[in-house]
């Protein structure tokens, strides 16, 4: 047994493998035909006040280049709190092209709103992926623009700003940041963002 260093925690109780069972758990948990307390119950540890399963979760999926568990991962992120301290694991699987959950990991990186991951947004922004042929990533490289948006940091907004971007992603890139030059340092955060940031934890 491994001690992940969480206070009475080992891997066998934090970790069991995201096999078929578990992802029919989260799925059943997020299309509400399971209740929060009976998944808890049935999971065997509570994400809400362990939330370092999350993370431990990501780190296997990445290790045995699991989609599947990538995506239940996530799901129990937004779903239990997401921390900013996940930033450098989410730009990891964000550059990896064995998984279909891109567009989930940029929305989690907005949700987080972490500076260093700036350049994996922007890189993020500008590649393609064969599975989201049908509209060219662009779904994609807009979730990555809002969260440079969101970010907002002078790097974010001269990677907002470069001339490599395409023609469209520069144009919504403008889009965005006509809505940060109307935004006066006492203005109140968004609605969203605040409703975002009510998910997000700092452990």
């Amino acid at each position: 047994m491994t001690d992940f260093g969480l206070p009475g925690i080992v891997r066998d109780e934090v970790e069991p493998e995201m096999d078929n069972a578990k992802s029919r758990l989260i799925f059943a948990l997020v299309q509400g035909a399971l209740s929060e307390d009976s998944f808890i119950a049935q999971f065997g540890v509570n994400p809400r006040t362990t939330p370092d399963i999350v993370r431990i979760e990501l780190e296997q999926a990445f290790s045995e280049r699991s989609a599947e568990s990538v995506e239940c991962a996530l799901v129990l992120g937004f779903r239990f709190g997401l921390s900013r301290k996940w930033a450098p694991l989410l730009c990891r699987l964000m550059e990896e092209d064995w998984h279909h959950s891109h567009e989930d990991i940029a929305e989690a990186l907005q949700d987080i709103r972490v500076p260093s991951t700036v350049d994996c947004l922007y890189r993020s922004a500008l590649r393609k992926h064969d599975y989201l042929a049908y509209n060219d990533s662009e779904a994609l490289a807009g979730k990555c623009i809002w969260a440079l948006h969101d970010i907002g940091t002078s790097e974010a907004v001269e990677k907002l700003l470069s001339q490599s971007a395409s023609a469209l992603i520069r144009e919504r890139a403008l889009e965005r940041l006509s809505a940060l030059a109307t935004r006066r340092p006492g203005d109140p955060e968004p609605a969203y963002r605040r409703a975002r940031d009510a998910g997000v934890r700092s452990d």
